[in-house]
This record gives structure tokens, sequence and C-alpha cells, in this order.
């Protein structure tokens, strides 16, 4: 295994310019050197012993991934396609850097205090957590955070949060539908109990089970809906159940309508796929007789047939960006902008036809 020494003498700096590069201590390096330094180590795969860091009072250099909610879909949450991408990308970019991931099911608010407090970790990366969640999160546990996909109901951010553009993926979503000539096409979306009650009372939308992010891709939807002078009833926004098995009866009890529709835009591609193999099932053909849009354009959108036609949005690169804030706010640097988000982009496959 190689050395801090070996890594040294490869960039002809000393022990000490190496592991201050390491450690973020760069104020008296010149970026050249840097530089240097951070290609050796990303070439040899270095890894540092963080064991003395630990016992020398600098930190456990563990980094907590937290889930908001212990199921999605009824199932646990990190066997989500979603989670599964989002936590491998902080994982391996944490041990580029030196840092390990330890994922906590945060359910329970009381179990990432225990957790977070008796492992000392460095900071957290959350994800699904609601303002008010965190905020009482924040008050008990003083611990660098950066959250993932949260939504205040203010107009300004005042904690790290990194997310998309859902607004805009809604309205990229529902004007496709509308262009292939589906006026009356549906926006459904799985309901997610993460928001506190006094949240749900202060939203406009008696939707509010289904999570602030599909509110916010139900407002684009409905937007380009009556871009060109029609009218999208609260009525097209049809929230699901969580449990599988209540979510089958309830498309059952939909098929008239989905049939008259024609076309469907889904908050997730999860539960665009499962449609699709809803409507297989009962020999109603895709896109042939009811077409179909996801949202998140995740592993499998590529191989259901038809191909799932969704709205994009770059998991990895968020993944990155979360931890790599977190990263900066626990080396002591200041971040200035409280909200950063990637745009998102429709993804045309095969599962949207034009109606005739």
């Amino acid at each position: 295994m190689i050395r801090l020494q070996d890594i040294a003498e490869m960039a002809g700096v000393s022990r000490t310019t190496v592991s201050n590069v390491l450690h973020g201590n760069t104020k008296k390096v010149s970026q050249a050197t840097v530089d240097r330094i951070k290609k050796i180590l990303e070439e040899n795969e270095y890894r540092p012993n963080t064991g003395p860091l630990m016992s020398a009072g600098k930190g456990s250099r563990i980094i907590g991934f937290v889930t908001g909610y212990d199921y999605t879909h009824g199932y646990p949450a990190t066997m989500d396609s979603f989670i599964g991408e989002l936590l491998a990308a902080v994982q391996n970019q944490a041990e580029k850097k030196g840092y390990y991931v330890m994922v906590i099911g945060g359910g329970s608010e009381e179990r990432v205090l225990e957790i977070a407090s008796q492992w000392n970790v460095d900071g957290l990366v959350l994800i699904g957590y609601s303002e008010g969640r965190y905020r009482r999160l924040r008050r008990r546990l003083n611990k660098k955070a950066v959250l993932v996909d949260t939504y205040t109901l203010k107009q300004e951010y005042d904690y790290q949060n990194v997310g998309i553009d859902d607004y805009g993926g809604g309205f990229q979503m529902g004007s496709y539908l509308l262009e292939m000539g589906y006026p009356e096409a549906l926006f459904i979306a799985e309901e997610t109990r993460v928001l506190p009650n006094e949240e749900v009372h202060k939203l406009r939308s008696d939707k509010a089970f289904a999570g602030l992010c599909n509110e916010k891709r139900w407002q684009g939807f409905k937007a380009a809906m009556e871009s060109r002078g029609g009218f999208c009833s609260i009525r097209r926004f049809i929230v699901v159940p969580q449990d599988a098995q209540a979510r089958k009866r309830r498309y059952e009890h939909m098929l008239p309508q989905i049939l008259e529709a024609g076309g469907l835009g889904f908050g997730s591609d999860y539960n665009a796929i499962e449609m699709i193999n809803f409507l297989h099932d009962r020999g109603i053909q895709v896109p042939k007789q009811v077409s179909v849009v996801g949202f998140d354009d995740c592993v499998y959108a590529e191989y259901v047939r038809p191909r799932l036609t969704t709205v994009h949005q770059d998991v990895t690169a968020k993944g990155i960006m979360a931890f790599e804030r977190l990263r900066r706010m626990i080396e002591g640097e200041t971040l200035p902008e409280m909200y950063v988000f990637d745009p998102v982009r429709l993804t045309i496959r095969d599962s949207v036809q034009r109606r005739s």
C-alpha cells in the first residue's frame, strides 16, 4: 500500500505539505502544488489512515447518510433505485476524499440523534427531510448538514439544500403530453408522509401527502396544460397509496378514467413502470392506448418495454454535489449560496404516441 512518504517523494514536496493538502489546509500551498498532489493521490487511489485523525480530535471522517423515511413504494427505502444511486454517488465521492459513509434510517429522529452522536459523525447528508423535521433535528444535534430535495414554504433557504428544477420538469412533461394530443392527461404521484401536520396545513393544495416535490411538479404540469388556454383541474392530480396492493386497487378503480385521459404523467419512474406493467397485464397497450411519462430517468427506464419517456435528472451529480458541499463546510469553508440545483430535461423514448 502506498504511503504518505511515497506521495511526498513523487510530488517533490514534504510529508507535511501532502498532509496539509489531504486535510484542506492549503492556504500556504500554491494551487499548482495542490493540483499536482491531488492528481498523484487520485492516480494511486490513496486512502488516508483516519485513526490518528480521530485520536487527535480532528473528526471521525464519518458522514451520515440519512433517509427521511423508512419505506418508499411499500418497500425499505434503500431498495429504491433513486436512493441507491444517490447513496452510491455520495459513498464513492466520500471514499475518494478519505471519508466513510454510515447509512442511518431516518424515519425516527431519535435514532438519527442517537447514532450520529454515538459515532460522532462529522456531518450529515439528509434526503427526504421536510423543513420542519430538519429544524427540530438541528436544535438537538450540532452537526454540519446538507439536505437533498428539501423544500421550504418561504421564499428563501437558510439551510444548505441541493435539488432540481421540479417545476420545470413538470412543465416539460405537461407540454409534451399536450403537444402529443393529451389535453386531459392526469398527473399521478405516490403519497409520502414526511410532512408534519403543521406543514400540511400551510399548503394550499389538498394533495399535501404527495410531498412538496410532487406539488411543484404538478404546478409545472398544470401550467403547461393551461398554456394554450385550457383548464387543468386539481382533480387531475391523483395521489395513490404507498402500499403496493392498495395502489393496484386504486388503479383498478381509476381504469375508465385512465383510458379516457389517454395520457399519464408520474412523479417517479417507479410508479410509471408499475403502471405500464399494470396495463400490460390487462391487455392494454402502451403507448397505443395509453401514453406514459415518468420522472427521474432511473437505471430501469431504458430496460422496460416500451422504453420509458421521462424527465431526466442527474442523480449521481446531485450526490457528488451534496457530499462536496458538506465536505467544504466540515473543513471550515463558508458557502454563500444556500440552495443549488441542477436543471432537468425531457428524455423522449417509446412510451408516448401521438393521439390521432
